[in-house]
């Protein structure tokens, strides 16, 4: 074998045979130290991490928030019948805005209906 002939070669043979077993020990060792592989070897209430170790599942409380729309729903409904009854209504001043049925009737006969070009 040409690999041994000489002591440099027989030197950095050995180094590197060492290397590749102390590499193969220190993976051994650190694969055998491992607590856990999968979730089916912790405990009941643990989960596996990815530092293969056991952990406490965390408890996660969440604060419910209940929100009453019955305040709002309130509010709504009494301003559709306050905008139901300013519509309705003939005696506040929107009278002057809008036109009466008589008058949008006697608009159309002399032909000064809004919407129409003179």
């Amino acid at each position: 074998m040409n690999l041994l002939k000489n002591k440099k070669s027989e030197a950095i043979t050995l180094i590197l045979i060492i290397v590749i077993i102390a590499a193969f020990l220190g993976w051994l060792i650190n694969f055998t130290s491992r607590e856990c592989r999968s979730n089916s070897q912790c405990p009941e209430d643990n989960y596996c991490g990815s530092d293969f170790s056991c952990h406490q599942i965390p408890i996660i409380e969440k604060t419910a928030v209940g929100n009453s729309l019955l305040m709002p729903s309130i509010i709504l409904g009494i301003a559709i019948i306050a905008a139901a009854l300013i519509l309705k209504s003939e005696k506040l001043p929107f009278k002057i805005i809008r036109k009466s049925a008589k008058q949008e009737t006697e608009a159309n006969r002399e032909g000064k209906h809004p919407l129409r070009m003179p």
